[in-house]
């Protein structure tokens, strides 16, 4: 995959996050994937994560993508993003792909009302804008 591949298949998953389509959202990942935040969760397999994924609590879900890069030659991305559900989250996430399809997901994030430009603020322009 290319970084635009990557970028599209970034997008489409936050596509179906907000529609609250999980099946098609988990269809992203591997089988066997492994998703996590080390420091409050981890995933093994696409079925634990679907579970993960439905807790929404009903809430609209939204995820706006930042900084995106991806080395092709690795199959392995990085992409910061602003996420909105139970709560607003900042964060970045690595990203592995096998085969077009996600089989490792490292997210780092921070629960913070503020919206991007504020939160970004201190380092405005990392993302290429």
């Amino acid at each position: 995959m290319r970084l635009a591949g990557f970028q599209a298949l970034l997008e489409h998953l936050a596509a179906c996050w907000s529609r609250r389509d999980y099946p098609a959202a988990a269809e992203h990942f591997t089988p066997d994937v492994r998703y996590a935040d080390p420091l409050r969760y981890a995933f093994h397999g696409r079925e634990e994560l679907l579970a993960f994924f439905t807790a929404d609590d009903g809430l609209p879900q939204r995820t706006a993508w930042h900084a995106v890069l991806f080395d092709e030659a690795r199959q392995l991305g990085a992409a910061e993003y602003s996420y909105e559900g139970t709560s607003r989250y900042h964060g970045v996430a690595l990203i592995r792909l096998q085969e077009g399809r996600i089989s490792h997901w490292r997210e780092y994030q921070h629960v913070d009302s503020r919206g991007w430009e504020e939160f970004s603020a201190a380092t405005a322009g990392l993302d290429g804008r």
